[in-house]
């Protein structure tokens, strides 16, 4: 009886689990196409054929499905699971293959929804906190990457500079390419992963002690191009 009720209750969660993704990903699929302020409930109801109210017994508000959709989001995008094995294995080149994400953005169609989301946090205090909260995961796991493949000798603030750069870069470069396109960006993405190449070289050998190995340190590589590996 006690296996029954329990079979019975992990299909209600995996079916409520089936019904929430189904959900996030027709919002999802508005809000780059409509924007934030011309799609409504009532319409992600529409489409997705869920309810207005088990929407809102499942999502306290419009801003939680948004915070829900760039979780799960930047969950598949930023595979910390996979740095986090790189860097205990010390897989130096896993790790710079990891930060090529920051230079050779993708998928046009999730930066439209982050494009959105930066500029409703402008306007709206609850995605403006969300936006952060991200952010700083994000910029977290970046900072774990370089502080991985760097000397180290090397200055924690001169680390999270970096990160910074490629942070800004990247979400530069990913507004370029929603305007522009993939013909037009593509020089930008070139010269953007030469430069962040060329500065992550510079920082991590001039400090590099005398008569040391550089990168290499940590595994025989003196290789510093973490931002390049395409």
């Amino acid at each position: 009886m006690i296996g029954s009720e329990q079979t019975a209750g992990q299909g209600r969660t995996a079916r409520a689990d089936q019904r929430r993704r189904h959900l996030l990903d027709v919002a999802r699929r508005l809000f780059v196409q409509q924007g934030f302020h011309q799609t409504g409930v009532a319409q992600i109801a529409a489409e997705s054929e869920i309810k207005v109210g088990q929407i809102y017994r499942d999502f306290e508000s419009k801003e939680a499905i948004i915070a829900a959709i760039c979780e799960m989001d930047v969950a598949a995008w930023l595979e910390e699971d996979v740095l986090a094995v790189a860097v205990q294995q010390n897989d130096l080149p896993a790790i710079r293959a990891w930060l090529a994400r920051f230079s050779q953005p993708e998928d046009s169609e999730e930066y439209r929804l982050v494009a959105e989301i930066m500029a409703e946090a402008g306007r709206n205090e609850r995605i403006a906190e969300s936006y952060r909260v991200l952010d700083g995961r994000i910029m977290g796991s970046l900072s774990a990457a370089l502080v991985a493949i760097a000397p180290a000798d090397i200055e924690r603030a001169a680390i999270d500079s970096l990160a910074q750069l490629m942070m800004t870069f990247g979400v530069g470069l990913a507004s370029r390419k929603i305007v522009l396109g993939e013909s037009g960006s593509a020089g930008a993405c070139r010269m953007m992963d030469r430069f962040l190449t060329s500065e992550m070289a510079t920082l991590f050998r001039c400090h590099v002690p005398p008569g040391g190995a550089g990168c290499g340190d940590k595994a025989g590589d003196s290789s510093c191009s973490g931002a390049s590996a395409g």
